[in-house]
């Protein structure tokens, strides 16, 4: 699951990146129009009328309830991020607003003036001179409209987890990164997810670092054949004692997404291989589904191109 927010500067690409992924995930576009629409329903016209021309209204109290306005923009965009499995939110100070979502990819879209303002007399079929008018007035409001609801300055590096400059990359470009940033996080959120199901243990880390040599030419060899892997992001306790405390654990040395296999490396020392092969063992018997395979240094490549062959 993924709930993608979009905070752009006018004439960036913003708005076109937003209805891009959301064809690509199939997934609501959340905006500024939908929220007036649909989390407003029922309110006076009067109200969303002011909510449309002023940041400042949003703090108002709606009538009939004890939430203003804004908490209200903020519980219906937490509730649609909570109900779809895809989402993405653009503007509405999204970044802030789901701030803490384990599954938000906060995204600052923007480009060198010069270039925004062509985009916009284009588009507008206007002058230069009325296009930079436009677009720093559309960017004042957008900041605005962030520091008053959440006070926070929308320009601020903290807010954002990725930040993409479409001077000279297409729409298509960006959401590429955008795609893969959430398939990865996904793909880290499953594994805590699988350690809060079957008590291993969530051993992720930021940086891999390496144990030994052969560990980092391992890690190259599949960086070489485009195969994707994560450094011992598990840990399973395979053996407790007689009060439940863990006396022995096993953290295979590779993780391959797309294969679901873990990879547990080894020298040819017949003493090591045999250590290796029955914790493998003892994994996949307590663990049902999780599969180990122990490697030899000497069959690197060629399980690499195995794996490689079969789609990796």
């Amino acid at each position: 699951m993924s709930v993608i927010t979009i905070s752009r500067q006018s004439g960036s690409l913003g708005d076109e990146l937003a209805a891009y992924l959301g064809e690509k995930l199939g997934c609501m576009v959340v905006t500024r129009e939908y929220a007036l629409k649909t989390f407003f329903e029922g309110y006076p016209e009067e109200d969303k009328e002011k909510l449309s021309e002023s940041a400042r209204f949003f703090l108002n109290k709606a009538p009939g309830t004890d939430l203003s306005y804004k908490d209200i923009l903020v519980e219906s965009l937490r509730k649609l991020s909570s109900e779809k499995e895809n989402l993405i939110v653009k503007g509405l100070g999204g970044c802030v607003a789901l701030r803490g979502d384990p599954g938000l990819i906060s995204c600052r879209i923007y480009a060198g003036e010069k270039t925004r303002a062509q985009r916009i007399a284009r588009q507008f079929n206007i002058g230069m001179d009325e296009a930079s008018s436009t677009i720093a007035i559309g960017d004042r409001k957008h900041k605005r409209f962030v520091s008053i609801l959440y006070d926070a300055d929308l320009n601020s590096p903290d807010l954002y987890d990725i930040s993409i400059n479409t001077e000279h990359i297409s729409v298509e470009e960006a959401a590429s990164s955008i795609l893969s940033l959430c398939e990865k996080k996904e793909k880290r959120m499953e594994i805590r997810r699988q350690t809060d199901s079957d008590d291993s243990i969530d051993h992720q880390s930021e940086t891999p670092v390496f144990k030994n040599p052969t560990e980092e030419e391992f890690a190259r060899i599949l960086d070489m054949y485009g195969i994707e892997w994560m450094y011992e992001p598990k840990t399973f306790p395979i053996e407790w004692d007689a009060e439940g405390n863990i006396k022995m654990a096993f953290s295979p040395d590779f993780y391959l997404p797309k294969f679901n296999i873990y990879l547990e490396l080894t020298t040819m020392d017949q003493k090591y291989v045999t250590k290796k092969n029955k914790k493998a063992r003892m994994v996949m018997d307590l663990y049902p589904g999780t599969i180990v395979k122990i490697v030899y240094k000497k069959d690197f490549r060629e399980l690499a191109e195995r794996l490689k062959m079969f789609g990796g």
